[in-house]
This record gives structure tokens, C-alpha cells and sequence, in this order.
């Protein structure tokens, strides 16, 4: 195969566009229809629609008090905002710049694996990275989470350290890239650092660094994140610090949180439930390029030997990182993911090229079969939203005429206070501007412009009769009441 000559390039061009539309797809489709995520999609989409709302950009509320719960700087935060103020208040809005980021990470690991290893490689890298069923499915590029911004810029970061072998400039941008990703998931981002430190020593580029171009990078990297901290400041001094360095960095590193325990297998356990036929296929390639030399990489060229470090601590430093924390969450790892697919497209790329011809079948087979099994996973859940009856009841407000702004009060006959899951609470916002109260049925009573929802079970026609209370929507779920009348917009058609 002559993937560098003319028409080589224009095969690729074909092939790279029908991946890349395979990853739209997979990224996209029926992104709008999926309920709203608890945990943490609605926690974000509330920070962020309360911050707009009042038009402060630096701190985040959560039912407009302070949140020191998600303890984030607020550039994921901002990427929601423009994700409403693009695609609307509701789900796709909330996830539209997630879905963006992901496909903008396919797109530049493809740009970069064909500068450096070719075309073949290039493809290969895309349909690996394009059917990684976690990557795509499991709290990033279909949520609206911080996650898919950070393993976008964490990306951005590594590749850019790896192009630095060639201009020093892209150090820069690595730089700029670690400060961008800090501003999105905080300590999360001293992964990159110590990926970029190590690099710079076990390739001994940190000696061709003169004082200045230190500087230059020390500035890249801190400049952003202090400008935000002194505008932080200005609203509650140094408490979100404190919490930030407390509990989101060491209690989370000492000791497991909300219940996310698991020992040192975890993330091993995590990466063979979602990748592990692609994991195969590369300890295959593995042991096939140990045992056949023609198939190798010229090591011997500083540039391609630079380039195999750095992927390699890419994966490496934050397996071993969130390995020794002892919270486990399984989305931690999302960053390893671009990392393993560029070294299954160069691995495979150079079998396909250079191997024996069974090898070759064989490996091509693998791969289209591995590529269409996680393919028909990916569209078995693109292709089947499961609907959420309280959200769709909330949903439903839309219809009602008047209400927008209205408190939201939640009954129970035993309790005094309400309990709101996270995306019942975006959802009321998103939908009519409906602010959830935590007070009791009393407190509904007192409010003139409130509605109350309440579940089917806890439903009966005395609570309406005697209250004199209007059923204003209804569905599987529950109702939804109101204190007065209330008309149904006027549809036009």
C-alpha cells in the first residue's frame, strides 16, 4: 500500500470523511432526546444556567447559593452557557459543546497521526478512538459533564508536547492547554504537569530549554489560572480555595468519598469492560512487533523515539495516579483513551504494511470485527433513550400558560422537607424557570405562584377537593397542581 502518493491521499480523504461521519453520528444522534443525568450533568447544567441567569460568570450557584459542592473552576461552566445560548434551554443545549469537543479530539488525534505516522495509521487511529464505547457513551461526549472539554484540552496539551520535538512554540501551547484544563476539572489537570515534566526529563529536551522559554512556559501555564483566582476572590475571599484544596484534592486522594471505593485492579477492571477486545488486539500487536523486526519503528530517530515516550506516559501517569487515590471513579481514565487508539493505528499500521500476509489478514479481520461489535453497541444506546416519567412531567409546564418563574414544591405526606434529584432541578429551570423549594405542602399553600408535584402514590382526589386544587398535567409519574386555573398555551399550527 502507497498511502503517500497522490492517490493514496485521496483514498484517505474518502475513508477519513465516512470515520468521521461514523463519529458524528455516534456523537449526535438523539443527543437532545436523553433525560438529564444526575450526577454529575445536572450539577453543571445548574451552575451553569443560574450563572447566566444572573449574569455572574466567575461564581457558581446551585438553586442560586454559592456551590461548594462542585467544587470547579468555571470553564466547563462557560461552554454550557454557549451550548444554551446555541442550541437552547434543554438537554441538547446542555450537551452540544460536550459533543463538539469529543469530535474535535477525533479529528485533531487523526490530523496528528497522519503528520507523523501516516495515513493508514491515521484511519486506524480514527475508527479505534471513533468506536470507544466509554469515551463516547459514559459521561463525556454525550454529557453534559466537564469531561469531554478536559480530555479534549488534555489532548490538545500532550499532542502539542509531542510536536514541541520540532518548534519549541508548542511548548506554549501545551502550557496554555494545562491552564485551560485546570480551569475546567482543577486537579485533574496535574496529570498533564507531571506527564510534561517527565517528558522533559526522559528525553532530555529540559536542557535545550533556555531561562527564558521557561518563563515563557511557567507563564502559559499559571497566568490564566491566577487571573481567575483574584477574580474568585473577590466574592468569598479564600473559602472556595480552601474547599477546592480540602476536599476536591486531599481528601479525595486519602480516603474514598460518596461510596466510590475499589482497589488497585480497578481501573483495569474499568478499561476491559470497555475496551478490552481493543486492548486485546493491541497486546496482540505487542507481541507480534516483538517477535517480528521488520515490523518495527526506527527508534533510532530522536523524533519517533520522543513520540513513543510521550504516548506512553500519557497512559501511564494517570493510570498510576488515580490508581494510588483512593476515590474511584471509572470516568477518571477518559483521558487514556485517545493515547491507546494512536498506538493501536501506528502498531497496526506497520503489521498491515510490513507483516506477512496471514498476519495481515488476520489483524484486519480483527479490527473490522472488533470496530463493528463496539459500532453496534454504541447505536443499541444512541438508539434507545430511556425516558425519565418525572422530568417528562416536569416537561410538560412548557404547555402551561403564565407559570414561568413559579416555585416548584414536591408533596409527601410524611415529610417536611422536600428531596430534589439534581436533574429534576435543572429540568424545572431549563423548561419554565421553575425555582424547586425544599419547603413542605404548607409552604405550597402560602405561595400564590407556585405548582405542587406530586407522586401517583401519594395522590388522591381528597388532597384536591379539599384544597381546592386544580390538576394541571399528569402522566405515568404523577401530577403536577396548581391553586388556580391555569390555560394551556395557544397552539399555533
Amino acid at each position: 500500500m502507497y498511502w503517500s502518493n497522490r492517490k493514496g491521499n485521496v483514498i484517505y480523504l474518502l475513508l477519513a470523511l465516512i470515520l468521521l461521519s461514523v463519529a458524528f453520528h455516534n456523537i449526535f444522534f438523539n443527543l437532545g432526546k436523553f433525560p438529564i443525568y444526575s450526577w454529575d450533568e445536572a450539577r453543571h447544567g445548574v451552575n451553569a444556567y443560574e450563572m447566566l441567569k444572573q449574569g455572574n460568570f466567575i461564581v457558581n450557584t446551585y438553586r442560586y447559593k454559592m456551590d461548594y459542592w462542585n467544587l470547579k473552576p468555571p470553564l466547563s461552566y462557560w461552554a454550557i452557557m454557549l451550548g444554551y445560548k446555541t442550541a437552547g434551554f434543554n438537554a441538547l443545549g446542555l450537551r452540544i459543546i460536550s459533543g463538539i469537543c469529543a469530535f474535535l479530539t477525533i479529528a485533531i488525534v487523526a490530523i496528528f497521526v497522519k503528520k507523523t505516522f501516516g495515513n493508514l495509521a491515521s484511519l486506524l487511529s480514527m475508527l479505534t478512538l471513533s468506536t470507544s464505547t466509554q469515551f463516547l457513551i459514559n459521561h463525556s461526549a454525550r454529557t453534559g459533564d466537564a469531561d469531554s472539554l478536559y480530555v479534549f484540552l488534555f489532548t490538545v496539551a500532550i499532542l502539542s508536547l509531542l510536536l514541541s520535538v520540532k518548534h519549541d512554540n508548542w511548548f506554549y501551547v501545551s502550557g496554555l492547554a494545562f491552564a485551560l484544563a485546570f480551569l475546567t476539572k482543577s486537579w485533574h489537570a496535574g496529570n498533564i504537569a507531571v506527564i510534561m515534566a517527565l517528558y522533559l526529563i526522559v528525553t532530555g529536551k529540559y536542557k535545550k530549554l533556555s531561562i527564558k522559554k521557561w518563563m515563557i512556559l511557567c507563564l502559559c501555564m499559571t497566568a490564566p489560572i491566577l487571573i481567575w483566582a483574584v477574580m474568585r476572590y473577590q466574592y468569598d475571599g479564600f473559602a472556595f480555595f480552601q474547599n477546592m484544596i480540602d476536599y476536591d484534592l486531599l481528601h479525595r486522594s486519602t480516603a474514598p468519598i460518596e461510596g466510590h471505593v475499589g482497589d488497585e485492579s480497578y481501573y483495569g477492571v474499568i478499561l476491559c469492560r470497555f475496551y478490552f477486545l481493543w486492548l486485546a488486539i493491541l497486546l496482540g500487536m505487542v507481541i507480534v512487533y516483538h517477535f517480528h523486526h521488520n515490523v518495527s519503528i526506527d527508534m533510532s530517530k530522536y523524533e519517533k523515539r520522543s513520540y513513543i515516550i510521550g504516548l506512553c506516559l500519557w497512559v501511564i501517569v494517570p493510570l498510576i495516579l488515580y490508581t494510588f487515590a483512593k476515590t474511584k471513579i471509572r470516568w477518571y481514565i477518559l483521558p487514556v483513551y485517545p493515547p491507546l487508539s494512536i498506538m493501536i493505528g501506528i502498531l497496526a499500521s506497520r503489521i498491515l504494511m510490513k507483516g506477512k500476509w496471514l498476519v495481515k489478514i488476520v489483524l484486519l479481520s480483527t479490527i473490522l470485527f472488533v470496530a463493528h461489535y463496539y459500532e453496534g453497541v454504541i447505536q443499541m444506546y444512541v438508539n434507545n433513550p430511556i425516558p425519565n416519567d418525572q422530568l417528562s412531567l416536569i416537561e410538560k409546564t412548557k404547555s402551561l400558560d403564565g407559570v414561568r418563574g413559579y416555585s416548584l414544591f414536591k408533596y409527601h405526606p410524611k415529610s417536611h422537607e422536600a428531596v430534589w434529584a439534581q436533574s429534576a432541578v435543572l429540568t424545572a429551570e431549563l423548561v419554565n424557570d421553575l425555582k424547586v423549594q425544599g419547603g413542605d405542602f404548607h409552604a405550597f399553600l402560602k405561595n400564590d405562584r407556585a405548582l405542587l408535584l406530586v407522586k401517583k402514590r401519594f395522590f388522591t382526589k381528597r388532597l384536591v377537593t379539599s384544597n381546592h386544587l386544580n390538576i394541571v398535567a399528569s402522566n405515568n409519574w404523577g401530577y403536577i397542581l396548581s391553586k388556580e386555573k391555569i390555560r394551556m398555551k395557544h397552539q399555533v399550527n
